[in-house]
């Protein structure tokens, strides 16, 4: 039976169940377990749509059996669904209009900031009222979360959720207004804060819940609503989620990467369907851009001089090159400018992909991985590239991405970008990249390709907002 998705989305459901939960797939057992209580919550207690149930369930299942975590799901829905959980496209809709309302009337400045992008709407609120801030948080974090939700429902979301974007919102301070154009760079900000050294957990939830002290003199900080406030503005805004259900979209649609048409014309990234699975793949910095092409080997020649000379301005780049013979476009997106260095360098964003047929991204995975199995807890080591400093690897005879079995690469080329191999690679955990025995293959076009903001034209290499900001 398949994982049900109940309104999170496909692609939101694949994040859950290959890296959103613990950095790595959630093992065979763990799906099985989370397949049987997403079926027992559809077959039996009728639920049909439920965006934060995925999550939910997965962190149950963290530190429950399975009778157990469908229990809990049983007993949230038979108290009051609504209190707990949003179980259909009008509920959803009223928590998210009464986050809004709860944000204007606490923190008027942030809302003020976070209306501006977007970030307000349903589809912006998606990594707190669709993703139960698994997205944000390191996940001992969303754990400790989750027991205070199990006891509080709603409030709990309403209260730690807005807090956050007030907190993430002081540190981020202007850099927001001046670089910040979408909701999911505003995330992605708060995300970089909410794993800093900046961020106390404890300190936090002591700011959300800690009572304020009336002064003569000042306020300090508004007092967070009480329960029957928050539950009777939910109430309210009923009537507006029935009438705007048809208007206002829940699902963010992945739009494809745009193109700058420049001096040689696009070829391997000119349709629209791989611009798409392409800005799926990309951090949320980069999935609003257009693409520029800076190399051709059809208008540059085949030669890693000019390869390392045309990518020397751009920091982060895509490479996607064709396979003689086939049908089948490869590439990597490399997150550090590619110039002559066989000690190393990149980071572990860095990923591989097939980009045709069949799209497939192989992302890095940062250091040994421990997968647990929801059912039994039992830990499983999983051995990783200790230093993912070392995923580019480049020298006057090859460029390449990905360490392998016996100085094999993910990803290589050679010095005139003719001849290509590719091997499974420490890290990637990548299946083959053109077909099942195929290591080595002829090169056809090769073109490397940055990344410029659409609202000011401007290279994003030059725009990272929130890089240093919480170093």
């Amino acid at each position: 039976a398949e994982v049900l998705d109940f309104g999170v989305g496909h692609d939101q459901l694949m994040n859950i169940l290959l890296h959103d939960h613990g950095g790595n797939p959630i093992p065979d057992k763990g799906i099985q377990s989370l397949t049987k209580v997403l079926h027992a919550a559809r077959d039996s207690l009728g639920l049909e749509f439920c965006p934060l149930l995925p999550d939910a369930a997965c962190l149950l299942l963290s530190y429950m059996p399975e009778s157990y975590a469908y229990a809990t799901i049983r007993q949230m829905v038979k108290d009051d669904s609504s209190y707990f959980l949003a179980i259909s496209r009008v509920q959803h809709l009223t928590w998210c209009k009464t986050f809004s309302d709860l944000m204007k009337r606490c923190f008027p400045q942030t809302a003020a900031v976070m209306e501006q992008i977007g970030a307000l709407q349903p589809v912006g609120l998606e990594p707190i009222l669709k993703r139960f801030f698994v997205t944000l948080l390191r996940r001992k974090h969303v754990l400790r979360i989750m027991d205070i939700f199990t006891g509080e429902g709603s409030h709990a979301i309403f209260r730690i959720g807005t807090t956050l974007c007030c907190l993430a919102h002081a540190h981020l301070g202007d850099t927001i207004r001046e670089h910040c154009d979408s909701p999911a760079l505003f995330w992605e900000g708060v995300r970089r804060f909410a794993h800093s050294k900046h961020f106390k957990f404890d300190i936090f939830l002591h700011q959300a819940y800690g009572v304020q002290r009336k002064s003569f003199r000042i306020l300090t900080r508004p007092i967070f609503p009480a329960q029957d406030f928050v539950s009777r503005l939910i109430s309210n805004n009923e009537a507006w989620a029935e009438d705007n259900q048809g208007n206002l979209p829940i699902h963010e649609d992945i739009k494809p990467l745009g193109l700058c048409e420049g001096k040689y014309p696009i070829v391997l990234a000119k349709h629209n369907p791989e611009r798409v699975v392409l800005a799926k793949w990309l951090p949320p910095l980069l999935q609003s851009t257009k693409l520029e092409l800076i190399y051709s080997s059809n208008h540059h020649g085949r030669s890693l001089e000019m390869f390392y000379r045309c990518c020397s301005a751009a920091r982060h780049t895509i490479t996607i090159m064709e396979v003689l013979g086939t049908d089948t476009v490869i590439g990597m997106y490399a997150t550090q400018t590619w110039h002559n260095n066989p000690d190393g360098y990149g980071d572990g964003e860095c990923f591989l992909f097939r980009l045709t047929p069949k799209p497939e991204c192989f992302k890095y995975k940062v250091g040994e991985s421990h997968l647990t199995s929801f059912d039994s807890g039992e830990l499983e080591n999983v051995s990783r590239l200790d230093d993912a400093g070392q995923l580019m690897i480049s020298s006057g005879a090859f460029i390449s991405m990905g360490v392998g079995q016996g100085g094999a690469s993910g990803l290589r080329l050679n010095e005139d970008l003719t001849r290509g191999s590719t091997s499974k690679s420490i890290g990637f955990d990548n299946e083959e990249l053109i077909a099942e025995g195929v290591e080595v293959f002829e090169v056809g076009l090769v073109e490397v390709y940055r990344f410029i903001r659409e609202v000011d034209n401007r290279p994003v290499d030059k725009v990272d907002p929130w890089r240093g900001m919480f170093d």
